[in-house]
């Protein structure tokens, strides 16, 4: 292993954003590793993937130190992964509203403090974050998730002030509705033609995102051409925040 070559951990990284960031990362001359909560069916000898669930204490800690007996070093963390349900106020089960908060928010928090010792070995290492616009905007019948995405910019904002010592910036992106496996689920309840009207009144370019887009984002906000921006969340989402 070259040890300039950088270094990326992507989690989420089995489909949607997570796996466009990868083949991003990837083609820009980046060694990828990948966490998936199951491993995909079609595996690219060019992306090291694991098998972990991201809520999991013990699975981290096996997994950074896999990684720096291998590598001794990460350059770039994005936490791609999380979960998204339906659900208001009155019909949220407290085991999903616990759900949301462990996958979004305690899935980044343990994927950060494992990977910190790693991202100090680095060179001006870079974390990215996955919030949402409806972590901005909030969300009409999303209450779980829009509140657990919410969380994740004040977790942007004040872990980027305690690693500005170390030299390690911290962003995030909000994405609008971008053609993932998690849009699929709630495109199903629409017919396609009223789903194709609301994501046009929705987003003022007329269409959804592609998850190349965010990805490309994503690389900016890691890479040295971001490296006097940190504590920022970026929206991603066809001018859907400025309607």
């Amino acid at each position: 292993m070259n040890s300039r070559r950088k270094i990326v951990l992507i989690t989420g990284a089995e489909s949607g954003i997570g796996k466009s960031t990868c083949k991003l990362f990837h083609n820009n001359g980046y060694k990828v590793i990948g966490t998936c909560l199951k491993k995909p069916n079609i595996i690219s000898k060019k992306i090291e993937y694991h098998k972990i669930d991201i809520t999991n204490n013990s699975d981290w800690k096996n997994l950074a130190s896999i990684i720096n007996k291998k590598y001794k070093k990460i350059d770039v963390l994005v936490n791609s992964a999380g979960v998204r349900l339906s659900g208001n106020l009155e019909t949220t089960p407290l085991n999903e509203w616990t759900y949301h908060f462990n996958n979004n928010v305690t899935g980044t928090f343990l994927a950060c403090k494992y990977a910190l010792p790693l991202l100090k070995k680095g060179k001006q290492s870079s974390i990215v974050n996955l919030a949402s616009i409806n972590s901005i905007r909030g969300a009409k019948n999303m209450l779980a998730y829009a509140t657990s995405k919410s969380a994740l910019i004040s977790f942007t904002a004040s872990l980027a002030l305690d690693l500005t010592k170390h030299n390690i910036r911290v962003n995030a992106v909000a994405p609008g509705a971008i053609d993932t496996p998690m849009l699929a689920s709630f495109k199903k309840d629409l017919t396609l033609k009223e789903y194709e009207k609301r994501m046009r009144e929705n987003h003022p370019i007329g269409r959804i995102g592609k998850p190349k887009e965010v990805a490309s984002v994503i690389y900016f906000l890691a890479s040295e051409a971001a490296s006097f921006m940190t504590g920022l969340t970026l929206p991603v989402d066809g001018g859907r925040s400025i309607r």
